[in-house]
């Protein structure tokens, strides 16, 4: 019987994961451009299908750029407003009905999910000391330490790559992070450790005060861990696309938190995919910064070359080159 209700958990919150990912790139992939992809995924050279002027410095182009210090700070409005104009375009209209159809529903179930899995994290000691294993996974402290990793290879390595991977991580660990607080200090739901209601009382928009005394019975909707943990994720992935393990790795880990959050009543199930929304959104946008330019060269007779990341529907990432007359 054990085995049975853990399967179901575990089975229930990874469609959440992989529902709310496919939901979130097929919004992203409706609006791009497909662009001439000059470099491949490891930033080596290709080809370039333009006839240059004899003498244009173009050594830029063989270079991989990297971020300056203050980019995950500096970034962040541009991120606000580069994921405002997305999810209120008219592309992205079924995804969020589908994103809200998917909450709905699973709030009409958090009532007895949470129990279930409540009830398995007090019968059974593996459980119990998975779920709190799991959940240290959405921990902030776990996420700072990754971008700083990242960073310390790229200085010793003197790897780019790298260093765009920890800045892109504290950029979106930030920009998810002010999101979500923001929401929660709107919706104001109840955590289902200290619910009053089935399926956790809305308060919206309590007093500041009010929230601070006591977090747990406004913090709920939606879950920072995971959108935190999913932003990580999805830079991590973004940066590095041709290892495969990434994802399905990162994806079994972000629902292993799902039901660690579920099991301890820090969230209901119905709190996860919005924030697995947010993370992915966000974590896809900030790592490829189509609308800010990398770097530019002009020679003496007035050709500009402007170089800008690029990436196309189906996955791909390199970098596009203009050059202007």
């Amino acid at each position: 019987m054990k085995l049975t209700t853990i399967s179901v958990i575990v089975f229930r919150t990874f469609c959440v994961v992989f529902a709310v990912s496919a939901i979130s790139s097929s919004s992203l992939s409706q609006n791009r451009e497909l662009e001439p992809v000059l470099f491949d995924n490891d930033f080596r050279p290709i080809a370039l299908p333009l006839n240059m002027e004899p003498g244009l410095n173009i050594d830029i182009l063989r270079q991989q750029i990297g971020p300056r210090w203050h980019t995950m700070f500096s970034q962040i409005p541009n991120d606000f407003a580069r994921f405002g104009n997305l999810t209120v375009s008219t592309q992205s209209i079924p995804t969020v009905a589908s994103l809200g159809l998917l909450t709905i529903s699973l709030m009409e179930t958090d009532h007895h999910s949470y129990r279930s899995t409540r009830v398995l994290y007090r019968r059974s000691a593996t459980f119990h000391e998975f779920s709190d294993y799991a959940v240290t996974l959405g921990d902030g402290r776990l996420h700072a330490g990754i971008a700083v990793a990242f960073a310390g290879y790229g200085l010793i390595a003197d790897d780019s790559r790298a260093l765009r991977t920890a800045s892109q991580t504290v950029e979106a660990f930030l920009a998810t992070g002010i999101t979500v607080q923001i929401l929660k200090r709107i919706s104001g739901r109840e955590s289902p450790i200290c619910a009053t209601r089935n399926s956790g009382r809305w308060k919206f928009m309590p007093h500041p005060g009010t929230y601070e005394k006591n977090q747990p019975s406004y913090y709920a909707y939606p879950s920072g861990h995971i959108s935190t943990a999913m932003a990580t994720l999805t830079v991590i992935a973004e940066n590095y696309p041709r290892q495969s393990w990434i994802k399905p790795v990162g994806y079994t880990l972000i629902g292993a938190l799902g039901v660690g959050l579920v099991a301890k009543g820090m969230h209901w199930y119905s709190d996860l995919p919005l924030g697995i929304a947010l993370g992915y959104v966000f974590g896809k946008t900030i790592a490829n910064p189509e609308s800010s330019e990398i770097a530019e060269v002009s020679n003496d007779g007035g050709i500009k070359v402007s170089v800008t990341p690029s990436f196309d529907p189906q996955g791909g990432s390199g970098v596009r080159l203009a050059v202007n007359f």
